[in-house]
């Protein structure tokens, strides 16, 4: 089975941000961060006197610094590398996957598959626990959907799809 996939910049970037926020620790920053900035707000209307603006601004730059700085980051490493702006072909097979892209060739056999992983809009293959090759779900169908993972149980690779 062949998945062919392109990924736009703006892909890209959108596969970071979902990988960002799919930890907990980030889920939590955030969650300190609206905590704190609507208990800025309700001290600042409210006209209590231990309030200050000041708390605004660093609740404000705790919700904002890490989400820009990874789309600023990640437009930056599309631009620069090229391997991750061209085609890149999925071959999954019996035997392993293999990724082919236009300058580079990867075989992977099913033991060196960290796991795989479904969100709503990625398929990521995981090749350890920080690399992960990013599939648009666009691009694979139900029926490969549904051989990638009767592969990945035959062959005990971690997934939920």
């Amino acid at each position: 089975m062949t998945i062919k996939t392109h990924l736009s910049q703006q892909d890209y970037i959108k596969a970071n941000l979902v990988l960002l926020y799919s930890k907990w620790n980030m889920k939590l920053i955030t969650g300190i961060g609206i905590f704190m900035f609507l208990g800025s707000l309700l001290t600042l209307f409210a006209d209590l006197k231990y309030g200050s603006g000041s708390t605004i601004l660093v609740a404000f730059f705790i919700m904002a610094w890490i989400p820009l700085l990874t789309y600023f980051t990640s437009r930056k490493n599309y631009t620069t590398n090229n391997r991750i702006s061209e085609p890149i072909e999925y071959t999954i097979e019996n035997s392993g996957l293999s990724i082919k892209g236009e300058s580079f060739t990867s075989t992977l056999t099913w033991d060196k598959l960290y796991k795989v992983s479904k969100t709503k809009n990625w398929i990521l293959i995981w090749q350890s626990r920080q690399i992960a090759n990013m599939v648009p779900g666009r691009n694979i169908s139900d029926e490969q959907l549904g051989y990638l993972k009767n592969i990945l149980v035959q062959h005990g690779i971690k997934n939920n799809l």
